[in-house]
């Protein structure tokens, strides 16, 4: 009897650890995900170490710094610019109409948000018709009046070195209104029939030079972030201008002129203001500049 009941201790102790053991690996493995209740992408735990296939990608983006803009190309810059001007007088003794055209390119550098520092190099080409009233003896000996007409090609070129500094923005700064200073120089050169040059300013005439110093207004709009639309105000500038004039002469040789002329206004406002000349588009040079 006793060792019956010894029997039945054993037996109840065993199946208590069986019982144990069920219970313990049955919550194991409700711990754990079904790898093919979840599919081929699943993840797999085998002793501590968990494993991703080699197909999933990791979901953190790596972001990339910006690239660097070089100094040069945030204050270089360059441009060209084109000029028409047409004049009709209609008032002095010395009647004239034509028209210029000049395309001047340009380059410059933003040494500071509202100071630019450029070098325009250009040329342009005239086309003018002088009539000029003379005096002297006809055919018959009797002095009178007549008058003649020269026609008058020329090309010039031009070097122009300026500084630029901005005196206010509008519109959220697409527009910008500056102040313009800028010497040149530069060289005409004229080209006429002689016979009918005799007795006019340009008998004898082999070249020009021009020089002096402008300050003009400018106004610029942004129309995107690498151009910029400028209008030259020349028509309303201050300065000084002289030309020297070189002629050469069968009997004297060659000799030099010269004008020098201070600026008050240009010239060309006015002779507008004395209703000389009928403007076309008159005193004004537009271009476009360009970052890179």
């Amino acid at each position: 009897m006793k060792q019956s009941n010894i029997m039945s201790a054993h037996a109840a102790r065993r199946l208590s650890l069986v019982v144990l053991v069920v219970f313990s690996v049955s919550a194991l493995m409700a711990q754990q995900p079904d790898p093919l209740a979840t599919g081929l992408g699943g993840v797999a735990t085998v002793i501590g170490e968990t494993k991703t296939p080699e197909t999933s990608q990791d979901s953190t983006s790596v972001v990339l710094p910006a690239p660097e803009i070089p100094v040069w190309k945030q204050k270089l810059y360059y441009g060209y610019n084109f000029d028409i001007y047409y004049h009709n007088d209609t008032r002095s003794l010395r009647k004239e109409n034509g028209f210029s055209v000049s395309l001047t390119p340009e380059i410059g550098w933003r040494l500071k948000e509202r100071v630019y520092l450029g070098l325009r190099i250009g040329g342009s080409y005239q086309n003018t018709v002088t009539t000029y009233s003379m005096s002297g003896l006809n055919a018959a000996g009797v002095d009178t009046v007549f008058s003649t007409d020269l026609r008058v090609h020329q090309g010039s070129w031009e070097v122009t070195p300026y500084v630029r500094y901005r005196l206010k923005t509008m519109f959220d700064g697409k527009v910008g209104i500056w102040l313009e200073g800028h010497l040149y120089t530069g060289m005409e050169f004229p080209t006429v029939d002689a016979t009918q040059a005799k007795g006019t300013d340009y008998e004898g005439l082999r070249h020009s030079i021009t020089y002096g110093f402008q300050i003009s207004p400018v106004i610029t709009y942004q129309f995107n972030k690498k151009s910029t639309f400028q209008i030259f105000f020349s028509i309303l500038s201050l300065g000084y201008s002289g030309t020297a004039f070189r002629y050469s002469d069968p009997e004297e040789g060659n000799y030099t002129e010269y004008t020098n002329d201070v600026i008050i206004f240009s010239g060309k406002l006015r002779n507008m203001l004395a209703n000389q000349f009928t403007p076309g588009l008159y005193g004004l040079k537009f271009g476009v500049q360009k970052s890179f």
